[in-house]
């Protein structure tokens, strides 16, 4: 009887109301938890500049990264509803220099690359101007993508965003030498609240809604996102987007012949 969109309207009713009340209740912890994070981070300097023993220090420190671990979450919750009940608009405009724009986000992430002397990198061939939402795409989809390569690759290990542009469509895959995701629950790892199920040695801490965010993100824009095995180990995460959103949809293999044909909306 249950459904993940809610086909029956019973189902429907109950999905709308533990929606609002997540909403409401992110909103409302929202305040206390930046004001934890705050003071947290300001009595952790206080006490450096004061002499103050390691083990306080890193007592501080971690209810520093603790509270900003749950800030997050509840910046997952509230972004999954505002993309579910439509109020995060998709608001493509033209960028002209793309690969421009991948550099750049991979710099912010650099810093912490090199301090795990993970090999950090960008290829990229072909890239056509893009009309996207693409400061939402970044902050939604390919931030967090990184942002996981980089927690489940080991010390000493390589990440690698490959971007290419053909037959209309964009594709950018993060590849790393972390642990793999089974066949069996690469689906669920693009949906809500799943992480808490999976078995595998790739399962986030918290809620699990980074991934489920971007995947809604994707198909706003036609695309499409996936995870397959790189090689020789570890997970490659697979984002296709039409260079015009919302014009254009990227077709599942087995439909309309090339990975990346396309179609209109219209057609």
């Amino acid at each position: 009887m249950t459904s993940e969109d809610g086909s029956c309207p019973n189902c429907r009713n109950l999905k709308e109301k533990m929606d609002g009340a997540l909403s409401s209740v992110s909103h409302d912890l929202k305040s206390p938890l930046s004001a934890i994070a705050g003071f947290a981070a300001m009595l952790g300097r206080e006490m450096e500049d004061s002499g103050a023993g390691e083990r306080w220090l890193e007592i501080v420190n971690r209810m520093d990264r603790a509270a900003h671990a749950a800030l997050e979450m509840v910046g997952d919750i509230m972004a999954m509803a505002r993309m579910e009940a439509g109020k995060e608009p998709v608001e493509p405009e033209w960028t002209y220099a793309p690969a421009n724009e991948l550099a750049d986000l991979m710099e912010t992430f650099r810093m912490e690359a090199e301090a795990k002397k993970i090999h950090f990198d960008l290829v990229t061939g072909f890239l056509p101007p893009v009309k996207w939402d693409f400061r939402r795409i970044r902050y939604h989809v390919l931030n967090n993508i990184v942002s996981n390569a980089l927690k489940f690759t080991p010390q000493g290990g390589s990440i690698t965003m490959y971007a290419h542009g053909e037959n209309g469509v964009v594709t950018i895959a993060v590849e790393d030498s972390g642990p793999g995701v089974p066949v069996s629950e690469r689906e669920r790892n693009f949906q809500r609240f799943e992480q808490a199920g999976l078995a595998s040695d790739r399962v986030f801490k918290g809620a699990g809604l980074g991934l489920a965010n971007a995947s809604l993100f994707v198909q706003r824009h036609g695309g499409r996102i996936s995870v397959e095995d790189a090689q020789p180990n570890g997970a490659r995460f697979v984002v296709e987007l039409p260079v015009i959103a919302g014009e254009q949809k990227v077709m599942p293999d087995g439909e309309g012949g090339a990975l990346s044909g396309i179609e209109t909306e219209a057609a």
